[in-house]
């Protein structure tokens, strides 16, 4: 059984017996958060005019997470209705990754920014002032950055990051690692960030973008010099 919900599932689709998709959902859906335990685990769509399957049709589901990844599990039709349609998940090892998460571009960088506090064992530490950072790389994953305050890793930390002018992104990353140079000195974190929203990734994706365009700009106009 493959699980994979650290991530948000944005979408939904149920494969028929021949493997068409016979319903999609992007909302209206509540999908099982007990996956992982032996409990029953029921996915539940609603909507107009859905399709009507037999109880107990044999079907597949394939769920989307916010992250890329595509998983499908066995499953099969509790109650099925034109305005809602129940499947009990099947656990077993026919669950697979249809779609390996998507790999993010890393770009070096030099921004700065702010931790506004850290949640460490619960317990939330805020500052008096915001620490200032800086971000040395960044991908829509999430980021390298240095700090003169000291953090452990699994903390969480709440960051601003000027990158744009016009736009500051406030969000939530994880300290996945503590880098350290040789003499043991911290050399910077390695976080993922948490919970982003569409709009945060897509601007995430655009500052990249821009970033990229001005450096190659750069690299040709030394490469004209000589």
């Amino acid at each position: 059984m493959l699980l994979f919900f650290g991530n948000k599932i944005i979408k939904v689709e149920i494969l028929d017996r021949n493997g068409v998709t016979a319903v999609t959902a992007e909302k209206s859906f509540v999908f099982p958060k007990n996956i992982d335990s032996d409990d029953e685990s029921i996915l539940i769509i609603k909507g107009a005019s859905l399709r009507e399957f037999p109880k107990g049709e044999k079907v597949n589901v394939i769920a989307t997470t916010k992250a890329g990844d595509r998983i499908k599990y066995p499953g099969n039709v509790t109650v099925s209705l034109d305005t809602q349609l129940n499947v009990k998940i099947l656990k077993s090892r026919d669950t697979e990754v249809l779609e390996e998460r998507r790999r993010y571009f890393k770009i070096k960088v030099d921004e700065v920014g702010r931790a506004m506090f850290v949640v460490r064992d619960d317990e939330t530490i805020r500052f008096d002032e915001p620490v200032p950072i800086s971000v040395k790389d960044i991908n829509i994953g999430g980021i390298f950055m240095t700090c003169s305050t000291e953090f452990m890793e699994d903390d969480f930390v709440c960051i601003d990051i000027d990158l744009f002018i016009d736009y500051r992104l406030n969000a939530v990353v994880h300290v996945l690692r503590v880098v350290r140079e040789p003499d043991g000195e911290i050399r910077g974190y390695g976080c993922e960030f948490q919970g982003l929203t569409a709009s945060q990734e897509d601007y995430i994706g655009k500052f990249i973008y821009k970033t990229q365009f001005a450096q190659r700009q750069k690299e040709m106009a030394k490469e004209r010099d000589y």
